[in-house]
C-alpha cells in the first residue's frame, strides 16, 4: 500500500467516528415533551370506628346478639353504630360474619334505621331500610353504604336461629367491616 492511500485511510477514521458521533446525537431530535396542568394531591385518615363506644377495629365482637333460652325461631336484635371517625368521605360495608358455633346456624337481617331506638330488642324496627338477609356466617352486604366525616349509621342487628340449631348450645358473633375512602 503506498504512503499516500495510508494517509486517506488514517483521515478517514476522524470522519467515520464523526459521523457516528453525529448520528448518535441527533436521536435526541426525536424526543418528545408533555406539559400537564398541575394537579392536587390530598391526603387524609381513614377510621371506621363501631358499636357505642365508637371503637376503631375491623373485626368487632357483637355481644349485644346474646340471648338465653332461645328456641328455633326466635331471634336476637340490636343496634350497631357505625362512624366515620376520619377526616375523609368513606365507603364501608359489612365484609364478612363469623359464628363461634356453627350448629347454631343464624339467620342474619341487616338495615339501616334512624337512630338505635328505631331498633328494639323485640318487634320490627321502624322505618328500616333492608341491606342484608342471609346466613350470618359469610355475610356480605353487596353495596358499599358512604358516610361523610364525623356521621354515623346505625344498623338494626337481628339474628334468628335456625329450625336445625343444636339444642343447649352457644354460639357469638363476629363481624368483620370493610372501608375505602369515598
Amino acid at each position: 500500500m503506498s504512503k499516500n492511500h495510508r494517509w486517506w485511510a488514517l483521515a478517514a477514521v476522524p470522519v467515520v467516528g464523526l459521523i457516528f458521533f453525529s448520528t448518535q446525537q441527533t436521536g435526541a431530535l426525536w424526543s418528545g415533551t408533555q406539559n400537564l396542568n398541575g394537579g392536587t394531591v390530598t391526603s387524609g385518615t381513614l377510621d371506621i370506628a363501631v358499636g357505642a363506644g365508637g371503637t376503631t377495629m375491623s373485626n368487632y365482637p357483637f355481644t349485644a346478639l346474646a340471648k338465653s333460652g332461645m328456641i328455633p325461631g326466635s331471634f336476637a336484635q340490636a343496634p350497631l353504630t357505625i362512624r366515620n371517625s376520619g377526616d375523609v368521605a368513606m365507603k364501608y360495608r359489612l365484609q364478612n360474619g363469623a359464628q363461634s358455633n356453627p350448629a347454631v346456624p343464624l339467620t342474619l337481617t341487616v338495615a339501616t334505621v334512624a337512630n338505635e331506638a328505631a331498633c328494639p330488642a323485640t318487634g320490627n324496627p321502624s322505618g328500616a331500610t333492608q341491606v342484608y338477609t342471609g346466613a350470618l356466617i359469610g355475610a356480605q352486604m353487596a353495596q358499599l353504604r358512604t358516610l361523610t366525616p364525623g356521621t354515623s349509621e346505625v344498623l338494626c342487628m337481628r339474628g334468628a336461629i335456625g329450625d336445625n340449631a343444636a339444642q343447649n348450645a352457644n354460639t357469638t358473633a363476629t363481624f368483620t367491616f370493610a372501608a375505602e375512602v369515598g
